[in-house]
Formats: C-alpha cells, structure tokens, sequence
C-alpha cells in the first residue's frame, strides 16, 4: 500500500472515530491527510469506497494479529495466544479495534457487501475454531463451541470497552496483568 493511501486511510479513522460515517467527507478527510480534495480521489472513488477500505484494512490487521495464535504446541496452547493476540491488537491498533469492536457503523450499505461480510466474520470462525480444537483435545468442557467463542469474545471486548469508555484507567501493565487474571478466571469455568 502506496504511503499516501495509508496517510489517507489513519486520517479517515480519525474522522470516523470522531464524526462517525455520516459526519465524515472526503474534503475533512484529506485536509486531516495533508493532500489536496481532488488527490484523495485518486486513491478512493467516493467516501464509500474509503470508508469501506478502512474496515477491510481493519479487519485485515487484525486477522494478522489472530494468526500468530496458530503457532501454539496445542489446542489450549493457541486459544490462549488468540487471548494475547486479541490484547495486543486492542492495545496496538487502537483506531481499527474501536471502529471494528465499538463504533463501526453498520447502517451504511456498501456495493461490495459479500467481502466486507466475510471479513467480519473471520475473527469469530478464528476463535471457534480454536474452542473446537480445545474440546477435541478435551481442555475445555464439551459444549456449544460457538456460543463459548462468543463469551470469550464478549467478554475480551467488553473488557477494553471499559476503556475506551474511560471507565477503568490503569497503566499498560496493570491493563494487561488484568486482562490476564480476568481471561484466566473465564476459562477456569469452560475447563474439564
């Protein structure tokens, strides 16, 4: 990715974050990039197209993020990974994990719906996958896979919810070590 498009898209996240779809325009999103307003449309045909760009490059990260679980020994080995990987994306990527996990507007229609589905879902079949694998190797207690990925989801994004929201503040250290023990209690209760 050329690094114009990628100054575009950090300032498209900002406006987004701070306006929302319908607030943001391509003329405050290349005053924010530094480039003219006719330049960003030779990157984006419409605000769309961008704000379509910026949840697919989200989405994109974040799987980056989920894939390095994979190297795990074992099942359990991996599904903890995915907990340090879903930690170190939200603490890392802060703009893409709050427009993926908090803000993202899902009332704007998008000419290219079916890849922008797929990419949403790639996180949740991530993590039930790695539950299925947990319950095969018997580590985690036999159960609905997919209703148990969604608690560990949920429960992990409610976590840096809390946050974002400024309802908890802690240092980086005491955030993590939280997460942790708070992970740790949660599997606990799913373990054989």
């Amino acid at each position: 990715m050329s690094d114009t498009k990628e100054i575009i898209l950090s300032a498209a996240c900002d406006i987004y974050l701070l306006e929302g779809y319908k607030g943001m325009s391509m003329r405050q999103v290349a005053g924010k990039a530094g480039i003219s307003p006719t330049a960003i449309y030779r990157h984006f045909v419409n605000k769309e197209a961008l704000h379509h760009q910026v949840l697919r490059e989200g989405f994109r990260t974040f799987d980056s993020y989920l894939q390095a679980a994979l190297v795990g020994r074992d099942a359990l080995a991996r599904l903890h990974l995915a907990a340090e990987r879903f930690f170190a994306f939200a603490s890392e990527q802060k703009k893409y994990y709050e427009i993926l996990f908090l803000t993202m507007d899902h009332t704007v229609e998008h000419s290219i719906k079916g890849a922008l589905a797929k990419d949403a879902t790639v996180s949740r079949k991530f993590m039930v996958d790695r539950v299925k694998d947990c319950m095969r190797e018997k580590s985690l207690k036999d159960d609905d896979a997919g209703e148990v990925a969604t608690l560990l989801l949920a429960t992990c994004n409610g976590f840096f919810g809390m946050y974002v929201s400024k309802k908890l503040s802690d240092t980086p250290a005491e955030m993590k070590a939280k997460y942790q023990r708070m992970y740790q209690r949660l599997l606990n209760g799913l373990r054989t």
